[in-house]
């Protein structure tokens, strides 16, 4: 088998109603459906809370619980008939989930015919929401997706075990919460720290009819330098070239070094 020094992701940019499940979903599918036949589309990228159900603190916990579903679920479900109908893998998310007792906020990819392939959550949770202790990466096969949600794009620490894993590009759902144009440049921090394309992936967020919130959809290079932006109500398709890295080029070894010293000094200030 060739060995694959290129794939291509479809960030959709697109208008998601809070409490409108079947309509959201029915929009992404129409979005997919035209991108039509060809295989070149190597990764899928849906926006956020596309069930519907908010998951930042202008709605409270308390509402946001009822809400809550399982994955798997009938949102994982349905993205999963749309990912076999038009043969995409697609990468979902974040939606609330419900893990017994707790709320997290979760993405999840899904492939033709087996379905869920994997779930990420958030490694801190904020707000009453659960923490995670997995690595918030996805293996597609031909090359790896480290996915960030909201806070966590505050903590270097999750960059540099993204970058020893070898991520080949890492996609970011920004939080609401907190000031946009500073996230923005954290990912691009991000970017030069994982040496990868870096994707903030946006949309606007709409409640009857009335516009609560406009986010840009951002992909920077692995030097943090903008590659292109989208913006507006309008469904809109970002389509990247990422190249993927040869087992010769992961070579981290100065950074697991680094994170050998960190250890040893974390457990000096936790004794």
């Amino acid at each position: 088998m060739p060995e694959v020094n290129e794939i291509t992701i479809a960030v959709i940019h697109s208008c998601i109603e809070i409490g409108n499940r079947a309509k959201n979903i029915a929009r992404i599918g129409r979005i997919i459906e035209k991108l039509g036949g060809s295989n070149s589309v190597d990764l899928v990228v849906a926006p956020q809370m596309i069930n519907g159900i908010p998951l930042y603190k202008h709605h409270t916990i308390i509402k946001a619980r009822k809400g809550a579903e399982t994955i798997p679920g009938s949102t994982t479900q349905e993205m999963s008939n749309i990912a076999n109908r038009y043969n995409r893998n697609l990468l979902v998310g974040p939606i609330l989930e419900r893990r017994g007792t707790k709320l997290y906020r979760s993405a999840f990819l899904v492939i033709p015919i087996l379905g869920i392939k994997g779930v990420v959550r958030q490694l801190e949770g904020f707000e009453g929401y659960g923490s995670n202790i997995e690595v918030p990466l996805f293996d597609v096969n031909k090359f790896k997706v480290g996915v960030v949600i909201a806070e966590d794009i505050f903590y270097p620490e999750i960059s540099l075990l993204l970058d020893l894993m070898g991520i080949d590009t890492l996609i970011f759902y920004p939080t609401f919460d907190i000031n946009l144009n500073k996230q923005r440049h954290l990912m691009m921090v991000r970017a030069i720290e994982t040496k990868c394309t870096s994707i903030m992936v946006g949309g606007t967020m709409t409640k009857r009819g009335e516009v609560l919130l406009e986010i840009p959809t951002i992909a920077v290079d692995e030097n943090g330098d903008t590659i292109e932006e989208l913006g507006g109500g309008e469904d809109k398709v970002l389509l990247i070239k990422v190249g993927v890295k040869s087992s010769k080029e992961i070579t981290a070894q100065p950074r697991k070094n680094v994170l050998v010293k960190l250890r040893k000094l974390l457990s000096y200030f936790t004794k």
